[in-house]
């Protein structure tokens, strides 16, 4: 009767030992399959330069509402101000660039910032200010000079 009721109870424990198990592998399948989509996700992400930053301030906002303000007073400065910082960053962050505005005028390069977001209007502050510093790392006789002549 003791050796019924001891293969009964193993039994019982077998089965939530089980139980407990394909709930845990199940667990573990999910987790798998969320980390894969997400890292998927990330890898195929369309960012510049194929990294990942985090745009702080005025970089956020689209281009659109950046060339109304930039006509009001003291907004252009502003941009002025804020790209600045922006090329600062890449300066610093960029081994093997002492100065990315070549010493260009930075109200000039905030004019191109400006003629750019006019063509792109769904794109971000940030973007075009991007696409600015990776044409300048591709064409060393780029300038915002030229390029507002060309208009």
């Amino acid at each position: 009767m003791i050796l019924k009721s001891n293969v009964k109870e193993t039994m019982h424990l077998s089965g939530v030992i089980y139980k407990s198990m394909i709930k845990l592998v199940k667990q573990l399948l999910f987790i798998i399959v969320l980390i894969f989509v997400v890292k998927s996700n990330l890898v195929n992400a369309d960012v510049y330069g194929g990294g990942f930053w985090e745009v702080i301030g005025l970089g956020n906002m689209p281009c659109q509402e950046f060339t109304s303000k930039s006509e009001e007073s003291g907004y252009k400065e502003l941009g002025a101000v804020w790209l600045s910082g922006f090329m600062s960053g890449v300066n610093f962050t960029s081994s093997d660039v002492y100065d990315i505005t070549r010493g260009e005028d930075i109200y000039m390069l905030t004019d191109l910032v400006i003629k750019r977001c006019g063509e792109h209007p769904d794109k971000l502050l940030s973007d075009i200010a991007s696409q600015i510093v990776y044409k300048r790392y591709g064409d060393k006789n780029f300038t915002a000079t030229k390029d507002l002549e060309n208009k």
